[in-house]
């Protein structure tokens, strides 16, 4: 699973913010043309950032975000139609509790709760999503000034638990399909601190599908004098957590590239995108998402994505030329190297198969005298090959 979230503040970049119907239809094209060009699969879309919604006949208020006033078309069936046209799995990203960024909906009350399972309904019933995903806006933290600063970390998780848990049950009753995850904070203190149950979410069934913890740090973090490697170290504490039937997607922060930071000094540097990949390749997390999709376009998420791709597609041949004897077989697959998470993207072709036919594990069969071209393409467009004579 390779994710990428489209957050309300990329709306304006990604140019969807107040435009007429055929702009909206061409942009979002544009925008799953580019997520399938550079290897994503799975879009992660603000449907409702703030006690919103982008999508009409709505029982929540117009998002602002998307457009001053509400459209005269459907945006999310417009969104949901795009991303599947290339084949890339569509999510709606909900902030469940959130009305502003200081002001949440009290989760202790029953009404909180009906309010944010119709809001689930409404999308499911009404659009062909993949999936529900939660953001990590749960009880703000637990100190004074703040929204129910009092209320206790236990007391927080089980009202939360009976939410997460309606919603499950709501969503798997209607389509089991459709996938349920929560995206929390990549602090495990602070996000059992804010109401997340981990244990139970990772260990019970009817909570979660998977999870993705926002591990937006470095391995060159210095707030004081010694360094810590914050990014392997929280990726680690993840994937122990996650030892059970639910996958960890870690949250990458491609939008801190770049950033020269006196603490997190990592991000001066433009490989971390790569290297975490390649980490969480190493812990079998089975995919990764990362925030946010305007900065595939920045100077320094350009130079991060560089390095990303030439990990993800680092497919290579050890033979540039052939001789086969008519009549005979040969395992080109043999010969090709490719990340090994990546390796069931390869794809072969021939020139002529009349020459010679080449099966889709790579096993070329000659056929008759000539020269031929063998393709092999991999992910995000990467591609090699070798040239092969039949004598």
């Amino acid at each position: 699973m390779r994710g990428m979230w489209i957050s309300y503040v990329d709306f304006e970049d990604a140019g969807l913010y107040n435009k007429s119907e055929a702009d909206f239809i061409k942009n979002s094209d544009t925008i799953f043309k580019n997520l399938k060009k550079y290897g994503f699969n799975t879009v992660y879309f603000h449907v409702r950032p703030f006690d919103d919604s982008i999508y009409p006949d709505s029982s929540f208020k117009w998002c602002t975000s998307l457009a001053d006033e509400p459209l005269k078309y459907d945006a999310l069936k417009i969104l949901t139609d795009a991303a599947h046209r290339y084949n890339i799995s569509f999510h709606a990203w909900i902030n469940p509790y959130r009305i502003t960024l200081d002001k949440i909906y009290d989760p202790s009350k029953e009404s909180t709760t009906e309010r944010i399972v119709r809001g689930v309904k409404e999308i499911i019933e009404n659009y062909p999503v993949d999936g529900i995903h939660f953001d990590d806006y749960f009880y703000p933290a637990a100190k004074p000034g703040n929204q129910f600063y009092d209320v206790p970390e236990k007391e927080r998780m089980e009202y939360v638990n009976k939410m997460v848990k309606r919603v499950y049950n709501t969503i798997k009753s209607y389509n089991p399909d459709i996938t349920f995850g929560i995206s929390p904070s990549g602090n495990i203190k602070y996000a059992e601190s804010i109401g997340c149950d981990l244990n139970t979410w990772l260990t019970e069934d009817g909570y979660i599908d998977y999870i993705a913890p926002q591990i937006y740090w470095s391995d060159n973090y210095k707030p004081h004098k010694k360094v810590k490697t914050l990014f392997s170290d929280r990726l680690e504490k993840w994937s122990n957590l996650g030892l059970g039937n639910i996958p960890v997607y870690p949250g990458l922060a491609l939008y801190k590239a770049g950033v020269i930071s006196s603490t997190d000094r990592g991000w001066r540097n433009t490989d971390n995108i790569a290297k975490q990949v390649k980490l969480s390749d190493f812990y079998d997390c089975n995919g990764y998402i990362m925030f946010s999709y305007k900065y595939l376009f920045t100077n320094s998420g350009k130079k991060e994505l560089a390095s990303y791709m030439k990990y993800i597609s680092s497919l290579n041949i050890k033979k540039t030329t052939l001789r086969i004897k008519k009549g005979k077989r040969y395992n080109i697959s043999k010969l090709v190297s490719v990340s090994g998470q990546y390796s069931s993207y390869i794809k072969y072709s021939t020139s002529s198969k009349r020459i010679a036919s080449i099966s889709q594990n790579g096993v070329l069969k000659a056929k008759r005298k000539g020269f031929v071209k063998i393709y092999v393409k991999g992910i995000a467009g990467s591609k090699t090959g070798c040239l092969v004579r039949v004598y």
